[in-house]
């Protein structure tokens, strides 16, 4: 194998590692007298009441929903900030869709009622381990929910076979998995509330038709596609957050 080929692995799985995310209080979305941590997660709180809690995606913080929870604090709306454990400002070195998941139901606990839970990529998996253990929620929103696994979005992502391969080789050594696909079905079968899908056909790694595939497996869950919004504009766009206020009956 090449030293490129080397240097490709070597980067395919610090992927696999969330990247250190300057945490300073100025880069914070609500000011400091909104934080409300729950145990070792952090946690900002706006408006008081059932709120809607978001939950952002891996190697993300908080501010990734800067377009959607301002329009919400806006119209005041009750909302929820956290940071996932090693992600922003956790302290947490532990990291992985159980932990997690853990950290959700730990909030939602905590700050019960809560009205919404949106989540995005990663924060999906989070969300649904956190419904499966008993988080409550009246609404869950899944942003471009990875039903592929990682595996299996790298190889449609034009990952080298070879490149990939080696990761997979190495994954395996140190005691990992193959990284499929998360159970979604299995996770949200018992979930009651509405539940609503986001893909974009242009998302490869996440594409509209496995997600809306997760989607028929649930019933009466809704699935909402467009075109043209690559795996993190979904998070930012407009027209996903009118879809989304829609959903909610907020429009």
């Amino acid at each position: 194998m090449s030293e490129q080929i080397n240097e490709d692995v070597r980067a395919l799985l610090d992927e696999l590692t969330p990247s250190p995310i300057s945490a300073a209080p100025g880069q914070n979305m609500l000011p400091p007298n909104a934080r409300c941590d729950v145990g070792d997660t952090p946690l900002w709180r706006g408006h008081t009441g059932p709120a809607t809690l978001f939950v952002h995606g891996w190697n993300d913080t908080h501010r990734i929903w800067r377009q959607f929870a301002q329009d919400f604090l806006a119209s005041s709306r009750p909302v929820l900030l956290m940071d996932l454990p090693a992600h922003g400002a956790s302290k947490l070195m532990e990291y992985g869709g159980e932990v997690a998941g853990k950290s959700v139901l730990e909030v939602c606990t905590a700050e019960a009622p809560i009205d919404t839970i949106i989540a995005h990529s990663f924060g999906c998996v989070a969300t649904a381990n956190a419904i499966r253990n008993g988080a409550r929620a009246d609404y869950v929103i899944l942003i471009a929910p990875p039903v592929l696994g990682w595996a299996e979005a790298k190889r449609r992502q034009g990952t080298d076979p070879a490149v990939l391969e080696r990761a997979l080789e190495i994954i395996r050594a140190n005691g990992g998995g193959e990284l499929g696909p998360f159970d979604f079905a299995g996770a949200l079968g018992g979930f009651k509330g509405k539940l609503l899908f986001i893909g974009s056909e242009a998302d490869v790694g996440c594409p509209l038709d496995e997600i809306s595939r997760v989607a028929a497996s649930l019933p009466g869950a809704e699935v909402h596609g467009v075109t043209g919004l690559d795996h993190r504009e979904l998070c930012l766009d407009r027209g996903v957050l009118a879809r989304i206020l829609s959903f909610l009956g907020y429009a």
